[in-house]
């Protein structure tokens, strides 16, 4: 075997774990969006309970989300995430 087909087996392998490391940390991402999920989910008048939330309670969130989870989404440019967290911050900013 020549030193081209080692590399390039060796290139294509690691392309593969490439993949797979990322798909492992994008579900590992998404995990962190869970908890937050239900306070922006509707219920059958179609609110959410971010609309009962004291005042005080969404600005806990929020601090949350920008010193938290919004730092480590924006390290792991999970475009994603930022995405979605900003717009549950919109949503408690509004209500």
């Amino acid at each position: 075997m020549d030193a081209q087909k080692i590399l390039e087996g060796y290139l294509n392998e690691m392309q593969d774990a490439h993949k797979e490391f990322y798909a492992a940390k994008s579900g590992l991402l998404d995990v962190v969006l869970l908890p937050f999920e239900t306070l922006f989910m509707k219920d059958t008048n179609g609110e959410s309970l971010t609309k009962k939330m004291k005042a005080k309670d969404k600005k806990e969130i929020i601090r949350s989300f920008n010193e938290d989870v919004l730092p480590m989404f924006e390290e792991s440019k999970y475009q994603k995430g930022i995405d979605q967290v900003n717009k549950w911050k919109k949503i408690l900013e509004e209500n």
